[in-house]
């Protein structure tokens, strides 16, 4: 039977993933998508990324899924990647888009579907006292330009912060968006596409009195299909995007003048949500199948 390279970290959150292990959130999705996968006469392995002797395995090439501490490392994450593909593995997504959605001033490329973003060199108290004029904001959030999981994320209000406040800001590059009040009410919207096609759409609505959409334990995970105007939005994004993606997540928040804004484009190692959505572990596995020709 072909084998497809499950690509994963050697940790997660800073704890040790031993060999052929997922991170806890994953298992359930890849055991979907496994099971598709073999309807359709191919099977995963598990691997490290950064595995040298990935491209003398056999495998028929090899996706990006569970790499959760790429941004830990990410100049050694694209290197991993484009040696893999250099010795002959088919990697996807590939490196390429790896490199341009790994920094979030991707934003800049998607004209109006995107959230308004200030960019700044360093998350210091001049560039958010500005970034508050620029966005004519009452509230703010800072984020780092790569980064993943919520970390170094900080919300401030216009009148009621001080540089202290700024210690858990990013220590590198930030990006500046206003807040968005929907997120607390409406929530995050998760849109899929798998080889080109539509699949499925996910909520993400934090907990009662917290604003974080995506911490698994704090946020409410639910199916839902994806408004008009959001998918629209998604769609608007996703042709200013790289084409011919094996699979893109594109989550969206609504704003306050009631416009759908996109606020990632997740093509790197994005959370698929299959056990919310398990028919859409065959639209991926199809994707696969079609792409590696399996």
């Amino acid at each position: 039977m072909a084998s497809v390279l499950y690509l994963t970290g050697r940790s997660y959150r800073g704890a040790p993933m031993a060999a052929n292990e997922l991170p806890p959130q994953e298992q359930a999705g890849h055991a979907l998508l496994a099971q598709a996968a073999k309807r359709l006469g191919f099977e995963f392995e598990i691997a490290y990324w950064d595995d040298a002797d990935l491209p003398a395995r056999g495998a028929a090439g090899a996706i990006i899924r569970s790499c959760w501490d790429y941004h830990e490392r990410p100049a050694q994450f694209v290197e991993a990647l484009q040696a893999h593909e250099r010795a002959g593995l088919r990697v996807l997504n590939a490196p390429d888009v790896v490199r341009w959605n790994m920094r979030k001033t991707y934003l800049k490329e998607l004209g109006d579907a995107a959230i308004e973003t200030i960019w700044a060199d360093h998350a210091d108290a001049r560039a958010v006292a500005q970034a508050f004029e620029a966005l004519d904001a009452a509230e703010i959030v800072i984020k780092p330009q790569v980064g993943a999981g919520s970390r170094e994320t900080v919300r401030l209000k216009r009148n009621g912060w001080s540089e202290a406040d700024l210690i858990g800001a990013p220590g590198g590059a930030a990006m500046i968006q206003p807040f968005l009040n929907a997120i607390q009410t409406e929530g995050e919207r998760s849109l899929f596409w798998f080889g080109g096609q539509f699949s499925h759409a996910i909520r993400k609505a934090p907990a009662p009195g917290d604003w974080l959409a995506n911490i698994p334990g704090k946020t409410t995970f639910m199916a839902d299909p994806a408004p008009p105007e959001a998918l629209a939005a998604a769609e608007a994004a996703r042709a200013r995007a790289p084409q011919d993606l094996l699979y893109v997540r594109i989550d969206l928040v609504l704003g306050d003048d009631g416009r759908w804004r996109v606020i990632e484009i997740e093509a790197i190692e994005p959370y698929l949500f299959f056990d919310f959505a398990p028919e859409a572990a065959d639209v991926f596995a199809g994707a696969i199948a079609r792409v590696f020709g399996l």
